[in-house]
């Protein structure tokens, strides 16, 4: 779920990591401004069994099973939720059942028995961890990308990772959506993987009559921690109709205020994303408690 980018391989030849020495082939995860480590998991698996499989609310095949609730509306902002079963539908919704469909991959938190705890949280989502059976799926490696898939323009995304400095690492990205508008997250590069703080994302405007970027904090009724208006010197367009954020035109200082405005929200779940081979993108967002 949700627009993803490429990640990058962050190897880190001769730095240390919690001060040992590492080899000169070795892959660490380096200190990072936002303090994100590396997700709380043990692997991938993937969806091989033909009809998908059930994901359960608990290790257990009588247990409710994960549906999604979809607005009776034709619409394209209908909303659109997964849930459990066993919850009662609201009026107004209709109820389909949610599998993991053949193909899908799934971060593995735990197993119990004849089952996994698998993650199934996305933005979309009001339950964190279901249960899938073992026996409809098998274990599916992450591959990294190089620096530059990470960087390569995509129309929608605007990307930049921060190279040197205290905020090293840092990854920058303005994300433009012909429905819901523009937003803006602040993540980092970690060993194999990019990370978004969950809360770590911010609406932002475009207001050709600005001089300089503007920031306003503690919005009531935005579920953000705040609203950046840019001017068009720091405007790029994206697709040919709309105008989109360009973060390699943002300042040192104006990267220092961003970071200590995101730095205030707290974030339960990270968005992990990696490279999965074997699926039709290839690129899969997990959300995950950080280590």
């Amino acid at each position: 779920m949700g627009l993803c980018v490429s990640l990058l391989l962050w190897n880190c030849k001769g730095q240390t990591t919690n001060g040992t020495s590492e080899g000169e082939d070795s892959v660490v995860v380096t200190k990072n401004p936002l303090g994100v480590g590396m997700p709380d998991m043990v692997k991938f698996v993937r969806v091989v069994a033909d009809e998908g499989t059930q994901v359960f609310m608990e290790a257990d095949e009588e247990s409710p099973w994960r549906v999604i609730w979809m607005e009776d509306l034709e619409s394209d902002m209908a909303d659109i939720v997964y849930m459990w079963s066993n919850q009662d539908v609201p009026d107004g919704y209709r109820c389909d059942e949610a599998p993991a469909y053949a193909g899908d991959v799934l971060a593995v938190v735990g197993e119990e028995g004849d089952f996994y705890k698998v993650s199934v949280r996305n933005e979309l989502s009001m339950i964190d961890f279901g249960y899938v059976k073992k026996a409809d799926v098998v274990d599916v490696e992450a591959e990294p990308l190089d620096l530059d898939d990470l960087l390569a323009e995509i129309e929608y995304i605007r990307i930049r990772v921060v190279k040197d400095g205290k905020y090293k690492g840092l990854v920058l990205r303005s994300i433009a959506d012909e429905l819901q508008g523009e937003k803006f997250e602040v993540g980092v590069l970690l060993d194999n993987v990019l990370a978004f703080p969950e809360e770590n994302s911010a609406f932002i405007n475009y207001n050709p009559d600005l001089k300089e970027l503007t920031f306003a904090e503690d919005i009531p009724n935005y579920n953000s921690p705040a609203i950046f208006e840019y001017p068009k010197s720091m405007a790029v367009q994206s697709e040919g109709y709309m105008e989109q954020l360009d973060p390699n035109k943002l300042t040192d200082e104006q990267i220092d205020r961003i970071v200590k405005t995101m730095q205030k929200a707290e974030s339960e779940f990270v968005k992990y994303e990696f490279v999965i081979p074997m699926t039709e993108s290839g690129i899969r967002t997990f959300w995950l408690k950080s280590k």
